[in-house]
């Protein structure tokens, strides 16, 4: 079956492929996806529109089993600030960890969490205190969110313990209200939070339920 529909997205990935191609990979509200845009590696506007963490309404052509072709591309937003080593690095991680997880069921909740996180991330002074309410907000909406049951300070496998990332008491607080408090009330408990904490142990569980994520090797804390 042959067919053209029309998406609204996120950009979370570029790759060169051969003859010039690009294969993008982007968060939607109904999905992650992949497209390929033929030709898309020469400098033309249309590549440009489609840097990555830009905000587009694009076009896809579907034929067969194939991966789809991304025909039109329309910008609708980027974010400044994000080009900053720092910022970009926290911003892939949150882009990869959202991609993995959305699925048409989780997508819809997760895809305005990446918005909001991305935006934290290109503008809060401490961009790593809208990637950590971002990303564990990503992860509930994921479904691999922690239950937090059990007592102590440290957390493994969704569980509070003696084995795993030590957060503090400020730490499992902070998370708690991360979870469990709706929208951008939590993001108060989080000053004042030990955030390196927080990403490592957000890395960890993360990693526990999809693999390694590439975009975390790079970022130290």
């Amino acid at each position: 079956m042959e067919r053209y529909r029309l998406e609204e997205g996120i950009v979370v990935g570029r790759k060169p492929l051969p003859q010039g191609d690009l294969l993008l990979r982007l968060v939607t509200p109904r999905g992650s996806l992949e497209a390929v845009v033929r030709k898309g590696q020469r400098p033309t506007g249309r590549t440009g529109r489609l840097s990555l963490f830009h905000h587009v309404r694009f076009q896809l052509y579907a034929k067969g089993e194939g991966l789809p072709t991304l025909t039109q591309a329309e910008l609708l937003g980027r974010l400044h600030g994000l080009e900053a080593p720092r910022r970009f690095l926290l911003a892939a991680f949150l882009a990869e960890l959202a991609y993995r997880l959305a699925s048409p069921e989780a997508a819809p909740r997760i895809y305005p969490l990446l918005v909001s996180g991305l935006r934290g991330i290109a503008k809060h002074e401490d961009p790593l205190l809208p990637l950590v309410w971002a990303g564990w907000r990503v992860a509930k909406a994921g479904g691999i969110g922690p239950n937090l049951e059990g007592e102590g300070l440290r957390l493994k496998g969704g569980r509070l313990g003696e084995e795993g990332v030590y957060l503090e008491r400020e730490g499992v607080e902070a998370l708690k209200a991360t979870l469990r408090l709706p929208g951008a009330q939590a993001l108060p408990h989080l000053e004042g939070a030990p955030l390196n904490r927080l990403f490592l142990a957000l890395k960890a569980h993360a990693e526990e339920a999809l693999g390694p994520l590439r975009s975390a090797e790079a970022i130290g804390v």
